[in-house]
């Protein structure tokens, strides 16, 4: 194994450890990945080197040929090798709770039905929003004849905490790592 297959497999037991562990044969992997990581470094550190300008003393082409080929490693490392380290499940989660939509969009769509000039949803629309937000229909519909929106979500603050936990292990299950 070259030295960019033992790079790339202490880069994956450290970061990966279950995708390491999940691959069949991780000596042949790395071997192979190692292959072809050297392959492309040395074809595109050609390229970036490019031809010998008329003129170049030594020290000037190997300082360019040395830059040439740290720029094709750092590229084609990371396209190939660098991947993307595991959450742990409470990252997970604190990730998705930093970009999952507030309960705060929730009360601005019921606030826009409420000032609407139809002033109303139909069933279909409130069946949509309760499978999206993980409550109840009668929720959806509570939420849409409260005085203030927002207030009627802080009051119900348990119930918006219940759907994102189903919303969040919905997701869970449909990307298992």
């Amino acid at each position: 194994m070259n030295k960019y297959g033992a790079q790339a497999r202490d880069h994956w037991v450290k970061v990966a450890p279950s995708r390491y562990a999940a691959l069949p044969n991780p000596e042949q992997f790395f071997e192979e990945l190692g292959e072809q990581v050297l392959s492309q470094v040395d074809a595109l550190s050609q390229t970036i080197a490019g031809p010998d300008p008329a003129g170049e003393n030594y020290l000037e082409k190997a300082g360019r040929l040395t830059m040439a080929q740290k720029q094709a490693e750092e590229i084609v490392l990371a396209d190939l090798v660098w991947i993307t380290p595991e959450l742990s499940p409470s990252q997970e989660r604190d990730e998705w709770e930093a970009t999952r939509p507030m309960d705060s969009a929730l009360a601005r769509w019921a606030d826009s039905v409420q000032d609407s000039p139809e002033g109303a949803t139909s069933t279909y629309e409130e069946e949509l929003a309760a499978e999206e937000w993980a409550v109840p229909v009668t929720f959806i519909q509570q939420l849409l004849a409260a005085a203030n929106p927002s207030r009627f979500l802080t009051a119900n603050a348990d119930t918006m905490k219940r759907a994102a936990d189903i919303r969040y292990e919905k997701i869970a299950q449909a990307h298992p790592e």
